[in-house]
This record gives C-alpha cells, structure tokens and sequence, in this order.
C-alpha cells in the first residue's frame, strides 16, 4: 500500500511538474516572439555587414567595413533603390603608408540606373589634397559601349589596372555616352578656390578663381580650353 500511494504522489508530482514547465516555457516564447516587434537595445554589436530591408524585405540601405571587390577599401553606407540598384552613398577610407597619406571620403548621388551626378568628396595622396562639390551630366539612356565597360569594370578592385583599362574601354564610348562634370565648387591640388562651369562635353568655359598668394581671377575660355579673355 505504501508503495501504491507513494506511486501516486510521484504521479501528481510529475503531473504538475509538466503543467508548470510547459507554462514557463509558453511565457519564454511569447517573450521571445514579441521581443522581435519591439526596439532591441544593445551596449555593443560587431559585425561586418548590416542590410537594412523595408517592410516588402528589400535590401534598401547597406552598411559594411568594406565593398569587394571594387571597392574593399571603404566603409560607410551603400544606398540601393526598390530594384535593387546602388544610387548613392557615403564611404570613406584613410590610411598612412609608408610616411604616404591616402585618405578620402565621398558622399554621392546616383541618376537612377547610372553612376553618380552629384559628389561632395575629398581626397588626398601622395601629399596632393582636394576637395569640392561636383555636379555632373549624364546621358538619359546608356548605349551598349557603356553597359559592356560598366559590366567590366564594376568586378575589378579599385587601382592602377582598373584605371587603364577605364581609359581604354571609354576610349571606345561615343561622346554623347560620356559623363560631363559640368560645375566644380571647391579647392584643388594646386591650393586654388574655384568655381569652374563647363559646357554639355565637360569642357570648362568659366572659371573663377583665387589662388594660393590670393589672386583673384575670372576666366573665359573656348572649346579647347584656351583662355581667351581673363579679369583680375
């Protein structure tokens, strides 16, 4: 009979060691679940890359340590449209090489399904140092020239090799295809303030500018770069 009542007693023991269990185990979870509705608060995370989707689960904003391969040297923001193209950023990069400063940073603005139109960056290397706003043009459509080279180009990381074969394959690219910076506001590599505006070819036309002793200028020049009339 002991033995019988003592079975029993586990029995309940058991019963309601598996109802409280199950209950703690429901409140865990529903905590969990609802944790992932609410804001999570953290002292430190580290990682490399963060994708910053929106409420359809599109990749709209890219936040990394580096972009390979094009362009592993930089970190910062990568943004990408509802088609999943890149249309800008903000990315920087800055080390010291052998007594050598190679820096630079860039905000950018892409036209939609091209390259940037509108940049504010400065870059540095070699002792040589600029920085300023550029606003470019575009062509409205690319041609064929320009989608091969861009296919190109965008796997290949950042460098001499990449610089030459840029030259060639747009050596090859209609005039019309081609980017034109058509205003430049900010300092050169010589220590000059400008302003320079340029026609529908990139070509500079005016140009205003104070130099590095102070002098302040303002320039006119033809389609092939010519000063044809200057003010000081």
């Amino acid at each position: 009979m002991n033995n019988i009542h003592s079975l029993r007693k586990l029995m309940r023991f058991l019963k309601y060691y598996s109802i409280i269990v199950t209950l703690l185990i429901g409140v865990l979870l529903y905590a969990g679940f609802r944790q992932l509705d609410e804001t999570m608060k953290l002292k430190e995370l580290t990682v490399e890359k963060i994708n910053v989707v929106d409420q359809e689960g599109r990749v709209r904003v890219l936040l990394a340590g580096s972009f390979p391969p094009r362009r592993a040297e930089l970190a910062g923001l990568l943004f990408v449209n509802q088609e999943g193209t890149e249309c800008g950023g903000l990315v920087y990069t800055g080390q010291k090489k052998e007594g050598n400063i190679s820096a630079g940073a860039a905000l950018t603005m892409d036209q939609y399904n091209d390259d940037q139109i509108v940049a504010l960056q400065y870059d540095q290397d070699n002792g040589k140092r600029k920085q300023g706003l550029t606003i470019a043009d575009r062509p409205d459509k690319l041609g064929p020239e320009t989608l091969r080279a861009y296919g190109i180009l965008d796997t290949m990381a950042e460098g001499s090799r990449r610089d030459s074969l840029a030259k060639l394959l747009f050596s090859k690219v209609p005039a019309d295809q081609l980017p034109a910076r058509r205003i430049f506001i900010g300092r050169d590599e010589n220590k000059s303030a400008l302003v320079v505006l340029s026609d529908r070819r990139g070509k500079p036309r005016i140009r205003f500018m104070v130099d590095s002793l102070g002098t302040a200028s303002i320039s006119f020049l033809d389609s092939n770069g010519k000063v044809v009339r200057r003010i000081e």
